[in-house]
């Protein structure tokens, strides 16, 4: 694990690389997590800061406090929309999962223009649900959507596909987030974005891309 201090240094190198977003965990420690949030929030003022919300009792409260001086903040509301993440994680059937997007989505824009949702091991999830889940969180005030394939599920050229169907049915922008499990994560995001998807989350020293 990175320490305090090689956290806010990898932050101010994709400040100067200009990284659109710099995306930070869900906060877990109270007070350490928010002082880094602030910290970093004060020298990325070119890049937006991304912190996610969805699991804990408190992680929206936290995350809003940590993002209470960043130049340009966003609220990621991360969640399982399959059913054995939505089981396993959350302890929610479908239609309590689809009010817990629609209260965090809609609570979060209360405060912070920017929300982004972001349908973990979304490639897992039944289609009329995850297309549910968009639809929620687009009616709460959601600005972007993310579809995640946690579990290396598929192969790039039926991510692809499955990338470019969802674009049909939203007008937002559509990032995608891609497990290396199968060793195929760069070819999954490359294919995605030819299908027109927004945005590759990859991330330091981790297994996605």
């Amino acid at each position: 694990a990175y320490t305090f201090k090689e956290k806010i240094e990898i932050s101010r190198q994709l400040e100067r690389l200009n990284v659109d977003v710099i995306e930070l965990p869900e906060i877990q420690n109270g007070k350490t997590d928010i002082l880094l949030v602030r910290t970093v929030s004060s020298f990325v003022k070119n890049s937006t800061l991304s912190v996610a919300v969805g699991m804990g009792a408190n992680s929206l409260e936290n995350a809003l406090a940590a993002l209470s001086a960043a130049a340009r903040p966003r609220i990621r509301v991360e969640l399982p929309v399959s059913p054995v993440g939505m089981e396993y994680f959350c302890h929610k059937k479908p239609p309590k999962m689809l009010e817990h997007i629609g209260d965090l989505v809609s609570t979060a824009k209360k405060t912070v223009a920017d929300v982004e949702f972001c349908a973990v091991d979304a490639t897992r999830a039944e289609p009329e649900f995850l297309q549910q889940a968009i639809q929620t969180a687009v009616a709460a005030g959601a600005t972007g959507i993310a579809v995640c394939d946690s579990a290396a599920e598929m192969f790039p050229d039926d991510f692809a596909k499955f990338v470019a169907d969802l674009m049909t049915k939203t007008d937002l922008p559509l990032s995608v987030s891609c497990d290396d499990k199968n060793g195929l994560a760069c070819a999954s995001a490359i294919l995605a974005v030819r299908e027109g998807a927004a945005c590759v989350k990859t991330c330091v020293e981790g297994a996605s891309v």
